[in-house]
């Protein structure tokens, strides 16, 4: 695996990132930003879950969600772009390996989360579960993601 690590730093995309002086400072801007953006969006729906703020939580959540979809998708993509300009040691590196399994438990979540919604409701005991899983998930990964810096 530390052969695909290594290709992947030093392929030209790692060296562009590298060897840039603004796109990885960029990119660790944009994703710590939308990593606060997406967790409040991402507590706004869970809290509406468990009945704080008085709104439906299925309107609260079908308004915010396609916001949250799309800051996920920008989390990935500058993830990527911090990823590769040193992959090997980050690969290595314990936080960013918890915080991948955490990752996936935290997606793994969200789809039980939908699946609770359609078939229960937003009333459901499963879904409120889900809904405070996802607090301590997320809230878990943006912590790991900054701990990879100091470990």
């Amino acid at each position: 695996m530390d052969a695909l690590w290594l290709t992947l730093q030093e392929s030209g995309f790692g060296l562009l990132v590298r060897n840039s002086v603004l796109l990885y400072p960029i990119a660790n801007v944009l994703h710590v930003l939308g990593m606060m953006a997406f967790f409040g969006l991402v507590a706004t729906m869970d809290l509406a879950l468990l009945g704080v703020g008085g709104s439906p939580a299925n309107r609260v959540i079908a308004r915010l969600r396609p916001f949250a979809v799309a800051l996920l998708l920008l989390i990935a993509a500058t993830g990527s772009v911090l990823f590769v300009a040193e992959a090997v040691a980050i690969a290595a590196n314990p936080a960013f390996q918890f915080k991948i399994i955490l990752l996936g438990l935290a997606v793994a979540n969200v789809i039980v989360n939908e699946w609770a919604l359609r078939t229960r409701g937003d009333g459901a005991g499963l879904a409120r579960l889900t809904a405070r899983l996802s607090l301590l998930a997320w809230l878990g990964v943006a912590g790991l993601g900054r701990l990879i810096a100091y470990v």
